[in-house]
């Protein structure tokens, strides 16, 4: 397959694991004989050594109340299409992006399909500009068939999606997006085992808790250090030390964690590491026995607790959004109540009480990520999904 995969953002620059998760598809893909080229924004270029070879970082990334130049990046899809010649336009993640890309892509002739990580649909949104207006969406409707709203934004229906987890399909299905049921399907995040290895550990209770991720409110951070401040006196937690590993874009918040610690006793419990290399994890990981993972948004499907899972580290977490296909309450993990800081205390004591439930609970996470939600097999059915969606190009050009 020839694909042109358009993604806002593309590491070495990334702000969450999609774009990770984005660069790994594409690697995999290139690695079982796919033709694939990137085409994402200028965030934070030029100053990336090494560029890699097949990514183009042309397009403007906007924030605020600035204004794509629509023709401008309309042209510039078009030309990598066509340089390219893409079959496929594969979309990753549109926000900051301009939302006429993918209807430019249906003009040029070419078949699209989106792999949707977030819970708002951003790669759907064909552009606010469109909404509003009946006379725009009936343009739109001449253009592409059938159209509707959602959250304001006109969308063309029967697309083909790939979706991060089951969550997110369902919550497709109730805004009432009509995907292509033949080709549309769930790829949930998967990780290399390869990467991140299980190391032996001792025959003791957990006392290193870890959490990793941005830091931003909807995270729960802020829960997890209440839970331990409620912990720390109490005689079988009070070896319990939390590390903090990640950056944010909201500094005011990272600082009022900080001033959590001295109030609850906790200044030399709880480190912060800042934000480090991906390639730093699994070691990070190897020296802690559990990961929290407060998250009190509805997470659609998050990477890290693979990444620890797969590692050897127990997860105490909730079970918001897509977290739930996979935590299952002492099988896979010990869940607890959203921003319920007691709660997070009790799963993080029973631990600390039951050194064999601890290891149970490692022992089939281990064993359901090493096998079910793999790397490759994200990859497989992204791929399987894909051959299903390769056309006949048709001629049309972009009337640019």
């Amino acid at each position: 397959m020839r694909l042109l995969v358009v993604s806002n953002l593309y590491p070495p620059h990334y702000i969450g694991g999609y774009e990770l998760g984005c660069r790994d598809v594409v690697h995999a893909l290139r690695q079982r004989g796919h033709d694939v080229r990137v085409l994402t924004s200028t965030f934070r270029y030029p100053g990336i050594a090494d560029e890699e070879v097949g990514v183009d970082r042309l397009l403007q990334y906007v924030r605020g109340n600035e204004r794509h130049d629509k023709i401008r990046e309309c042209r510039l899809l078009k030309d990598a299409v066509e340089d390219h010649r893409a079959e496929i336009v594969y979309f990753w993640n549109q926000a900051g992006l301009c939302y006429w890309l993918p209807t430019a892509a249906r003009l040029l002739g070419r078949r699209l399909a989106f792999f949707l990580s977030d819970g708002d649909f951003v790669s759907w949104r064909i552009g606010a500009w469109l909404s509003g207006s009946a006379a725009k969406s009936a343009f739109v409707r001449a253009l592409f068939g059938e159209t509707f709203l959602v959250r304001g934004q006109p969308i063309v229906r029967h697309q083909t999606c790939h979706f991060a987890s089951q969550f997110l399909s369902n919550c497709a299905s109730r805004v009432g997006i009509a995907v292509n049921a033949e080709t549309s399907l769930v790829a949930h995040w998967g990780i290399d085992p390869q990467l991140f290895v299980a190391v032996a550990r001792p025959a003791r209770s957990p006392r290193r808790l870890l959490y990793v991720g941005q830091l931003i409110p909807q995270k729960g951070i802020h829960t997890a250090i209440a839970a331990l401040g409620l912990l720390c006196a109490e005689p079988a937690c009070e070896s319990l030390t939390l590390t903090i590993v990640g950056g944010g874009q909201d500094p005011d918040y990272e600082n009022r964690l900080r001033e959590m610690l001295t109030p609850l006793g906790l200044s030399d419990r709880i480190h912060f590491l800042g934000k480090v290399p991906r390639t730093d994890l699994p070691g990070i990981y190897a020296q802690h026995d559990v990961l929290v993972f407060p998250s009190e948004w509805e997470e659609p499907f998050a990477i890290t607790p693979l990444e620890a899972m797969a590692s050897g580290l127990v997860v105490v977490g909730t079970t918001t959004g897509g977290s739930g296909e996979l935590f299952r309450n002492r099988e896979t993990a010990l869940t607890f109540a959203a921003g319920d800081a007691g709660d997070c205390a009790r799963a993080i004591r029973e631990l600390c009480d039951d050194p064999a439930l601890a290891e149970s609970i490692r022992h089939r996470a281990f064993v359901e990520v090493t096998t079910r939600y793999t790397l490759v097999a994200m990859v497989d059915a992204i791929e399987t999904g894909l051959e299903k969606l390769r056309p006949s190009v048709s001629s049309r050009k972009l009337p640019l």
